[in-house]
């Protein structure tokens, strides 16, 4: 499914930097990524989905260290909760639930800002030159960032799985050794694993809105570029 939604979105990316370049005026002409403004902003748009991914991952580890601080709190604080002594304090789920739901609010916050402010900025200081050259450095890399954050967290995590169900052996004097649960190979599975999930679950599907929402914030703002010196931009850079 997840190949399907980044086909989807590159896509979709496409259609609208089509309607972009038609409504800026560039339609016959097209974009001549030779131009010194728009071959400079096609590594800058290539660098965003990097950016944006590194973002997500920090807010996914900030969110679990909050998450992990609240369990060991009440692990300490409930009697016989870490033990499962029977009659035990209830937990306290509204506040784990309160963490995460916070969490995925707040700290989603700064990587939406910089998909939506990105071109903006560009656009007005720049033109629309170099938000043509934002746009495809941010669609051609976030395609293949996309691509790869689904299958390298996906096989990450089958090879958690994999570890778990007895199919790797190691040889321990001669004799080979099924690695189950909390074998060294395991523990170093669930560290892959770790780093996987959130890129297949989080970074990975959000690169799409990336491609998309950058693409549409470009096309409802292009009028508003091209009033800016004729497209040129606060700083008035040639085409």
């Amino acid at each position: 499914g997840k190949g399907f939604a980044i086909g989807s979105a590159a896509l979709v990316s496409l259609a609208l930097f089509g309607g972009f370049i038609t409504r800026i005026g560039s339609g016959a002409a097209g974009v001549n990524v030779l131009t010194p403004i728009t071959f400079c902003m096609l590594f800058m748009g290539a660098m965003l989905p990097y950016w944006f991914t590194a973002m997500t991952m920090k807010s996914v580890g900030t969110a679990a260290m909050a998450m992990v601080k609240e369990v060991a709190r009440q692990f300490a604080e409930i009697p016989g909760l870490l033990e499962g002594t029977p009659g035990h304090g209830p937990p306290d789920h509204a506040k784990c639930i309160k963490i995460s739901t916070d969490a995925s609010l707040k700290e989603m916050v700064p990587p939406g800002m910089l998909v939506i402010l990105s071109p903006i900025i560009v656009g007005t200081l720049f033109g629309v030159d170099a938000v043509s050259g934002l746009l495809v450095g941010s669609l051609v890399s976030g395609v293949q960032l996309a691509i790869s954050q689904s299958n390298t967290g996906g096989a990450w995590d089958n090879a958690k799985k994999y570890v778990e169900k007895g199919c790797v052996s190691i040889l321990v004097n001669g004799v080979p050794v099924a690695q189950r649960k909390g074998s060294e190979l395991h523990k170093a599975a669930v560290c892959g694993d770790t780093v996987g999930d959130p890129l297949k679950d989080t970074s990975g599907p959000a690169i799409n809105i990336v491609m998309k929402l950058m693409a549409i914030i470009s096309l409802v703002f292009a009028d508003y570029f091209m009033s800016i010196n004729e497209g040129r931009g606060l700083l008035n850079v040639a085409h």
